[in-house]
């Protein structure tokens, strides 16, 4: 029989979440504090991000006060202004959105970030967040750009012809109201023929010009960027990283490999480890 502390070892060692290997120390019989310092102890994610530059808007409803406070205690580069859609590379912007239903709305939109460095960026944002007590509702969104500049036509319909084979999959570990037609601001793929697209353009009028679907065509003119708006509103980045990480490897894959059927499951799907199909089966277990 395995001592307690070999058990405890097998359990950090394990693949999975977090979530996952929380729940396995409680049923351990850890105390709660033991179970803190333990899940501190824990690697924290840092994704392959495949190269590609990247980009998220966090809406979240935040203080002024306490967030200017917050970033400025974690050193991160933040400037307040008015709504646009100008990229840069040096700070994060809080913009208006008046989407976004609640008490001090905002969109927190990262610079153009690429590789370790660009999540680590990442990482301390959503930090700076949380200790200004950032919050989320079913009103707010999560939106990931993927740089998409150096995408030849075909890989970039790949991605949409695949993210449509994917999407009720993707559902699964999604919020209920991010599901399927559900939202008005990330509408579904299904329904829709991408098979006689030859350029960029033909999906944009595929999709009727608008950016409200779950994968944004009208982001590649302004931003030569694949916007992905399906996932709920989250300051954690676990969540975060781990969906920033899925959609550059869709993309990746998405340059020479095209989905000929729909995926039915998790663990169908091609481009995914055995560590992150866990986590995200993991996550539609709770949103289940």
């Amino acid at each position: 029989m395995k001592t307690l502390k070999e058990q405890v070892e097998e359990i950090k060692n394990m693949k999975g979440s977090k979530s996952a290997k929380k729940a396995a120390f409680v049923k351990l019989g850890l105390r709660k504090y033991e179970v803190e310092l333990l899940m501190a102890e824990l690697p924290k994610p840092v994704r392959e991000t495949h190269r590609f530059t990247f980009g998220v808007e966090i809406e979240c409803l935040v203080a002024a006060s306490l967030m200017r406070e917050s970033a400025t205690r974690n050193e991160m580069p933040f400037h307040y202004e008015g709504y646009n859609h100008v990229d840069n590379n040096h700070y994060y912007k809080f913009v208006t959105d008046s989407s976004i239903r609640g008490e001090n709305p905002i969109e927190c939109v990262s610079p153009v970030l690429t590789g370790k460095a660009g999540m680590k960026s990442l990482e301390n944002c959503c930090k700076a967040l949380n200790e200004a007590g950032a919050q989320v509702n079913i009103s707010t969104g999560l939106h990931v750009h993927i740089g998409a500049a150096n995408l030849s036509d075909e890989a970039y319909i790949n991605v949409f012809k695949n993210y449509q084979k994917l999407e009720r999959v993707i559902d699964t570990f999604m919020a209920r109201s991010r599901r399927a037609n559900n939202s008005q601001w990330c509408r579904t793929l299904q329904g829709m023929s991408f098979e006689y697209c030859m350029t960029k353009h033909d999906v944009l009028n595929i999709m009727n010009g608008s950016r409200y679907f779950k994968v944004n065509a009208c982001s590649y003119t302004r931003h030569q960027t694949i916007e992905f708006r399906q996932h709920q509103g989250s300051t954690d980045f676990e969540k975060i990283s781990n969906w920033v990480n899925f959609c550059a490897k869709l993309v990746a894959w998405s340059k020479k490999n095209v989905l000929s059927s729909e995926v039915t499951s998790i663990d169908e799907i091609p481009f995914l480890t055995a560590k992150e199909k866990s986590f995200f089966k993991s996550r539609a277990e709770v949103l289940a």
